[in-house]
């Protein structure tokens, strides 16, 4: 069906849009304890058995080496560099990462729980596959990364950069994107019943119009994606 000069009334629902009250998200937090102990990636991470837990690691670098099926658990990781790393079926528990380099990392296959990202580098980061439960990125850059394939629940992304992220065919649910610039952004395949976008931006975005159904938009953002799909709308 085509619509043609529709106007657009605050508060109704537009194209299966919807302009209710924003996602309240409640997080379960990492359970990070008080007492960690100093270590570094290369006194573990090299053995057989790949498993980290109940540390602090800082300025460490990783970049460019490659683990399977690591685990990290009860950590706080800062100020350390992963670019170019492979990691393939990382598992994360109860860890909190600040001001890290994840940059055209390979996480595919990565399983994320109660964990948090704060101001980190994510650009093209491969998270094809990826498992996320109770997940918050705060002023993270992930421009052109891939979260392909990807399924989660009660995420959250705070004032993040994710300019042409590509978040084919994932599953969504319980997800908020504060304040973030979604410039360019893909989401084809993608359902976004229930995903909250209205405080964030973008000039353009790849989506269909049976997968917006649902969105939770601001009025601007609603007279965006018309005008995208090559609706007239006028005032009354």
């Amino acid at each position: 069906m085509l619509f043609f000069m529709v106007p657009f009334h605050r508060g109704q629902c537009f194209l299966g849009l919807s302009r209710r009250g924003g996602i309240q998200m409640k997080l379960n937090q990492p359970k990070v304890t008080e007492q960690l102990t100093p270590a570094t990636f290369q006194d573990v991470w090299l053995e057989e058995d790949p498993y980290l837990q109940n540390c602090v690691v800082l300025d460490s670098r990783f970049d460019g080496e490659m683990v399977e099926r690591a685990q990290l658990t009860n950590m706080l990781v800062k100020n350390s560099s992963f670019q170019h790393a492979s990691l393939p079926d990382l598992f994360i528990t109860d860890v909190r990462f600040e001001n890290c380099d994840f940059s055209n990392a390979d996480l595919r296959g990565v399983s994320i729980h109660r964990a948090s990202f704060h101001n980190c580098k994510m650009l093209g980061v491969n998270f094809a596959d990826a498992r996320f439960t109770d997940v918050l990125f705060e002023q993270c850059i992930g421009n052109l990364s891939a979260f392909v394939h990807a399924k989660w629940e009660r995420v959250l992304f705070e004032q993040c950069q994710l300019k042409d992220a590509d978040f084919f065919d994932c599953k969504l649910k319980q997800t908020k994107f504060s304040m973030c610039n979604l410039d360019s952004a893909s989401f084809d395949e993608t359902s976004l019943k229930g995903v909250e976008l209205r405080s964030s931006e973008f000039e353009s975005m790849t989506v269909s119009m049976k997968d917006l159904e649902g969105c939770i938009v601001s009025v601007r953002q609603a007279v965006q994606f018309a005008a995208m799909m090559g609706l007239d709308i006028r005032d009354e």
